[in-house]
């Protein structure tokens, strides 16, 4: 199985897996449309694929919106906005991408 297979496969998973919780918890309401939004920071565009693949994974679920977007572009409304947040970045050194770091500080 390749690795964007992969990502769709579990990417889909696990927002199902999070969907199927949250609808047992509160029987009596239907379930509401789920806002994912994905963000990550790609120089090389390795982690932009991954992202796509996770988005691809996630819309495969019905009642699922998701927004994509670079690290730098997300607004403070889009962030309280979303059910669900994924966050991607390289690795460098051991630790998350200067620009992914900055995105959670601020």
């Amino acid at each position: 199985m390749n690795k964007r297979k992969f990502l769709k496969q579990a990417g889909a998973a696990s927002l199902v897996a999070g969907f199927v919780v949250a609808s047992k918890t509160s029987q009596a309401q239907a379930p509401a449309d789920v806002n994912i939004l994905i963000v990550y920071h790609s120089v090389t565009g390795n982690t932009e694929k991954m992202a796509q693949g996770v988005a691809e994974g996630a819309k495969g679920v019905s009642g699922t919106t998701v927004i994509l977007k670079k690290v730098g572009d997300v607004s403070g409304d889009e962030l309280l906005a979303c059910d669900g947040l994924i966050v991607g970045s390289p690795v460098y050194y051991a630790n998350m991408a200067g620009e992914v770091k900055t995105f959670f500080d601020n």
